[in-house]
């Protein structure tokens, strides 16, 4: 991890300023965990908290921890005990910072409290005046170290209304010729992700590397699908295994494969993490971002789960960040690093065992 990010994951100021806020809070109490709670010690559970996550590796960072955990799309069973308390730091993207504060305000009874954190470039000023106008109060806002805030919003009443949320539980075209789907909540959910792109565009030379024509793939990190949906049109007899640890991201996936006819294994696994091989090919377009840091480690981690999931002869297709050090962190496993093409910040890397 880069010491060198202003917002390092060890130095989230807004979320430890919540951290501090926990055992004051009046119960049964939601705590809505995104991605940024990752390599921060967690407070100490406590039994009337019921912690929500879309992604495993927070939904198994909580459990450890000892707190009741649902790990889904953010959805709300039933059966919880309506909540006193909602608690959220604010995730990057505003579709889902709406809908999650939407769910916060409907569950809450008149008298309870909605807390956000955050610091002022992640619109949190602006969240939280929204969502106290909503339930007739105003925000109570406070600056803590680090220029982390907390917003205090009191339910007064029933919500007149709904911040937008993009249709947050719809998953939703999003292009055409081949028709492809996503969803809020998946990262990059309206577009065709550049280094994707660029990466697809090496997979004829990719192919044309293998004696045989890969019979099976693996998209680590797969997101939405995009990669799959490219590389199965030219291999039309593979079969696949996706994986990610975004059970929303594996929503739209499976709805990918579904329209495009794609035979696929859809597994919700932290950098695949039980999952096993071998496979002829894997494609990778890593994350190095972990919440609002950057995370270098990742990279290694998704190198290591690539060699663990290919065959004898397998190979592997990265596309990174110019100035992640792909090759020589793949060197302690792979026997080949070539780097195919550098384009528009990105390079796409193929690695042989």
């Amino acid at each position: 991890m880069s010491s060198e990010q202003p917002n390092s994951i060890a130095s989230d100021t807004a979320l430890m300023a919540l951290y501090q806020q926990f055992s004051a809070m009046p119960t049964p109490a939601w705590w809505f965990a995104d991605e940024h709670v990752a390599a921060m010690p967690l407070p100490a559970a406590r039994a009337d908290w019921h912690s929500f996550s879309n992604r495993c590796d927070i939904a198994g960072l909580l459990r450890r921890a000892g707190y009741p955990v649902t790990l889904a799309d953010f959805v709300v069973p039933v059966d919880i005990p309506r909540p006193q308390t909602v608690c959220y730091r604010v995730s990057k993207e505003k579709a889902l910072v709406n809908y999650l504060i939407n769910q916060a305000l409907a569950a809450l009874p008149v008298g309870g409290s909605l807390h956000l954190a955050g610091h002022k470039n992640d619109g949190l000023h602006n969240y939280a005046k929204k969502a106290a106008a909503l339930v007739g109060g105003s925000a109570d806002i406070k600056k803590y170290g680090g220029a982390a805030y907390i917003a205090t919003i009191g339910k007064y009443a029933e919500p007149s209304g709904l911040l937008p949320d993009s249709d947050y539980t719809q998953i939703q075209e999003i292009a055409q010729s081949p028709s492809l789907y996503s969803k809020p909540g998946v990262f990059g959910w309206q577009k065709i992700d550049r280094g994707s792109a660029l990466l697809v565009e090496q997979l004829p030379a990719f192919f044309a590397g293998f004696v045989q024509r890969p019979a099976s793939l693996v998209d680590l990190g797969c997101g939405y699908g995009f990669i799959t949906v490219m590389a199965a049109a030219q291999l039309p007899a593979s079969n696949w295994l996706l994986t990610d640890n975004n059970a929303t991201a594996l929503l739209a996936a499976r709805k990918n494969c579904e329209v495009s006819g794609i035979s696929a294994q859809i597994e919700l696994a932290d950098c695949a993490s039980g999952l096993s091989g071998p496979y002829d090919a894997v494609l990778c377009n890593p994350p190095f971002h972990k919440g609002f840091a950057v995370a270098g480690s990742l990279t290694d981690q998704f190198i290591g789960a690539a060699h663990r999931l290919l065959g004898r002869k397998g190979r592997a297709l990265f596309v990174v960040n110019q100035f992640i050090p792909l090759e020589r962190k793949a060197a302690a496993l792979f026997a080949g690093a070539e780097v195919l093409v550098e384009q528009d910040g990105f390079k796409v890397v193929c690695l042989s065992k």
